[in-house]
């Protein structure tokens, strides 16, 4: 089989980045892979809302909640960083599956706090343990700098993300509905500076389940970004004019300037769409 990846223009990428770097791609119609160091563990800032929403999906089929319930945000998890929940006034309530959603197309931190505090934050790593994300866990909190400083982060890697990306993406992470959901969420993302920031990306405009078709050279993006301070990841699942998707997860730390990894997450983006675009 032909290889389609474009390792060198990759690696020469990469290899002008002052950081860290994991990485994982896949065309899942052919499954070939490239990986840069696949198992070292970042940590995985809002990246790490993909697993939570899964549990509470998950949860929610189960009939362990009510994702139409109405729920108020509690004081302690009206926190700053990215959303808009902290900007609305205190006691709007809104639907478990409303909070979801913001958690993931706006990463909201104050949504994904009251979400924590649904599912259970212990609950989380079981849940990444039972789906093979084996290094993938839930310390903290968003925005709780005092466990960060007391050594208690949230962490994952690109082999766990990819393949949880990779399973998405066929519709076989936990159940076809679940997997489509949080799919259409992160079609749904308004922060797309990064993975999709140098692509000819169109509106994902029918659920994913109907697989959507983009007209010819555009491109599908469904994707999940995080970042902290010298942090720029992105993940997510491609999908192309003649159906053929395929999954990039890229995660980047100790970085000289955050500029410059959030610059090379869109070039390694571009070079492998232009690779598996044109074949």
């Amino acid at each position: 089989m032909k290889q389609m990846m474009p390792s060198k223009e990759i690696f020469a990428i990469l290899g002008g980045l002052d950081g860290d770097v994991g990485l994982y791609v896949e065309d899942t119609e052919t499954g070939e892979t490239l990986t840069v160091n696949p198992g070292r563990v970042f940590p995985s800032a809002s990246v790490i809302k993909l697993p939570l929403l899964s549990l509470l999906l998950a949860d929610g089929r189960d009939g362990r909640v009510d994702l139409e319930r109405p729920l108020v945000v509690a004081p302690q998890n009206r926190v700053g960083g990215t959303g808009i929940l902290r900007e609305l006034p205190e006691n709007l309530p809104l639907p478990l599956s409303a909070l979801a959603k913001l958690m993931v197309v706006l990463s909201d931190n104050v949504a994904t706090n009251t979400i924590i505090d649904v599912v259970g934050m212990e609950r989380v790593d079981e849940h990444c343990r039972e789906h093979g994300l084996c290094d993938t866990s839930l310390q903290r909190k968003m925005m709780d700098f005092d466990a960060i400083a007391k050594g208690r982060n949230n962490f994952t890697t690109a082999g766990d993300i990819g393949k949880m990306l990779s399973a998405l993406a066929r519709g076989e992470w936990i159940t076809p509905e679940i997997s489509f959901t949080i799919l259409d969420y992160m079609a749904g993302q308004q922060l797309r500076g990064k993975l999709p920031a140098l692509l000819p990306a169109s509106p994902v405009e029918v659920p994913m389940k109907d697989r959507p078709t983009p007209p010819p050279g555009r491109v599908c993006v469904a994707h999940k970004t995080g970042d902290l301070d010298r942090i720029q990841h992105d993940v997510g699942v491609f999908i192309l004019p003649d159906g053929r998707c395929y999954v990039i997860a890229m995660l980047t730390g100790n970085l000289s300037d955050d500029r410059a990894g959030i610059a090379a997450i869109g070039e390694v983006s571009l070079a492998i769409y232009r690779a598996l675009s044109q074949n």
